[in-house]
């Protein structure tokens, strides 16, 4: 069954297609606005909310949440010396509003400043600062296509996106509304997302599968 064809009350799996049928306009499957999709109950799989169409993506893998937790690891070390935010995993935020239908992302690490933390409630509204995304299985296309134009569209400062698979580690800057992949010095990377934090993509490598 396909995005095209599959019954409208049911939330979309993250098959091959459904990215290009997004392309298309003829994305379909559960709609909902921002405020029901977080009013859901929690039904233990993880879900996500593209143009208002309700998006069920596979949970990370043991080796996924490795990587992830080194990241994690390595920026709460600085925020402890100096805290300038809050960084959060696993957490949905609503981006946004684009023609009429909401946009609620759930990225593997996500940090928002002090000053829009001090504008939250229980809610994460509005685009964070930086966004970390790591690969998973069927999950490229959607983390380096869908994501990163709409992490863009929607002004997240900096998207990291992590391959574990393909040794890669892509990061892009937002600059005059559009992401441009910045080349880090040597093996490491200086953050404006987290002014004056520098991620030891070594560090990161290390946590890779190896043949």
């Amino acid at each position: 069954m396909t995005e095209v064809d599959r019954p409208p009350n049911d939330p979309i799996l993250m098959e091959p297609g459904w990215a290009e049928a997004r392309a298309e306009g003829t994305l379909q499957g559960l709609r909902m606005t921002a405020d029901e999709f977080f009013d859901r109950p929690d039904d233990g799989y993880r879900y996500e909310l593209v143009e208002g169409v309700v998006v069920m993506s596979p949970s990370p893998r043991m080796r996924h949440q490795v990587v992830t937790m080194e990241i994690i690891r390595q920026v709460n070390v600085f925020l402890t010396r100096h805290p300038s935010g809050q960084l959060l995993a696993e957490t949905d935020m609503h981006l946004g509003r684009a023609k009429g239908r909401d946009f609620v992302y759930r990225p593997e690490v996500l940090f928002m400043t002090a000053e829009h933390l001090a504008r939250a409630g229980d809610r994460l509204v509005g685009p964070p600062a930086l966004a970390v995304e790591v690969v998973s299985q069927g999950s490229r296309r959607y983390d380096r296509i869908t994501k990163k134009v709409d992490y863009e569209r929607f002004g997240v400062l900096e998207y990291w996106l992590v391959d574990p698979e393909r040794d890669a580690i892509i990061l892009w800057r937002l600059r005059a509304g559009r992401y441009v992949e910045i080349e880090p010095e040597g093996k490491r990377f200086a953050s404006e997302a987290i002014p004056g934090f520098v991620l030891d993509l070594t560090k990161v490598r290390k946590t890779f599968p190896r043949p």
